[in-house]
Order: C-alpha cells, then sequence, then structure tokens
C-alpha cells in the first residue's frame, strides 16, 4: 500500500510555510567523547640569573651564554675576505699606534688595554702594536708572545675582530696590525 500524495491549495502551502519558517532539520549532535583529565604540574616559578635580565625579562640563552671564539694571529673567520686581504697586505689605514718596547709585561699588558679600549671609543678600526721581536736568543719576545692570550681575555676580546703580523714598513715580524669592531655605542667606560 503505498501513501498516496495530496496535493496542498495555496492557503494550506502558505500556512504550513508560516508553521515552519523557524524549523531547522533535525541532525543528531555526535557523542561526546570522553577525555581523561591530566592534572598540570607546574615547577615553581624561580627566576634564573643565566635566563632574565635584572627586571625578570627573558633573555635567549644563546646570547646569555655566548662567549666569542678566541682569535688568532692571521686567522679571519669573522670578517670578509676582502677586509682581511687588505688587513694582512697593510692597506687599511692605520687610525693608531702603540709602541711597546722596553716596557714589563704588566706596563705593556695595562698599556695595551688602556690603548685599544681608547681607539674604540674614538672609533678607530685598525691600529698597530708594536710588540718587538725580542732579544737574540730569544725565539719569541715576551711581549709579543703574550698578544695573542691578552687580545682573548674578556676586557679586550669583545672589542677585537683579528689580528695579523705586519708588513715590514710597518714593523715585520714585531708588529700587528689589529682590526677593531665597529663601536655602536656611545662610548666604553
Amino acid at each position: 500500500m503505498s501513501k498516496s500524495r495530496r496535493d496542498l491549495s495555496a492557503a494550506d502551502q502558505h500556512l504550513w510555510q508560516y508553521v515552519t519558517r523557524n524549523v531547522k532539520a533535525y541532525r543528531p549532535a555526535a557523542q561526546p567523547i570522553e577525555t581523561p583529565v591530566v592534572p598540570v604540574v607546574r615547577k615553581p616559578n624561580r627566576p634564573s640569573p643565566v635566563n632574565t635580565t635584572k627586571h625578570g625579562t627573558p633573555v635567549r640563552p644563546s646570547v646569555a651564554l655566548s662567549k666569542p671564539n678566541p682569535v688568532t694571529a692571521g686567522a679571519m673567520p669573522n670578517i670578509d675576505r676582502r677586509t682581511g686581504t687588505k688587513l694582512k697586505r697593510g692597506q687599511l689605514p692605520v687610525d693608531g699606534r702603540i709602541d711597546l718596547h722596553g716596557l714589563t709585561l704588566d706596563q705593556a699588558h695595562a698599556g695595551l688595554t688602556a690603548f685599544l679600549k681608547g681607539a674604540y671609543n674614538r672609533q678607530a678600526r685598525c691600529v698597530l702594536v708594536v710588540t718587538g721581536k725580542g732579544r737574540m736568543g730569544e725565539r719569541t719576545g715576551k711581549i709579543r708572545g703574550e698578544l695573542s692570550h691578552w687580545l682573548n681575555q674578556p676586557a679586550l676580546r669583545p672589542l677585537v675582530l683579528a689580528f695579523t703580523e705586519a708588513q715590514i714598513r710597518d714593523g715585520g715580524a714585531g708588529a700587528f696590525y689589529v682590526l677593531l669592531k665597529r663601536n655602536r655605542s656611545e662610548g666604553l667606560r
């Protein structure tokens, strides 16, 4: 037995549209999935001097823990090839010069530190450090031998990009060109 379709009159159609105007199709909702409740364990909020500034602002660990690589005579990993070549050939303008001949190791170290900080504050880029070759019979002069160590100490390493032995006209094996980083601040105290 099939249901016969009954034709609706215009009045019945109008009435039917009026009655169903706010009706939406029924779609059964999906059954909610029960998820287990996992308690959140939080670590105590302790500021770390390495990971935060004194105001509590977080600092990236790579910045806070970064230590510059040591510089060695003639190595130019921190500068472009053209600048490195000019430095080795003595073609960069020398913005300052210090002669450490005849000084004790302590005097030479203090003088070099003060000179390089002053040169950095004056915006100097390339300076000449005359160490001397040492006395006859010595393989390397004491000041010349200590220069690499001094330039890698925390007081000077942040200022130095590279250094290399000077050309003969500027002192040869008894002198070094030191390339300083660009000073982007008002001055170092």
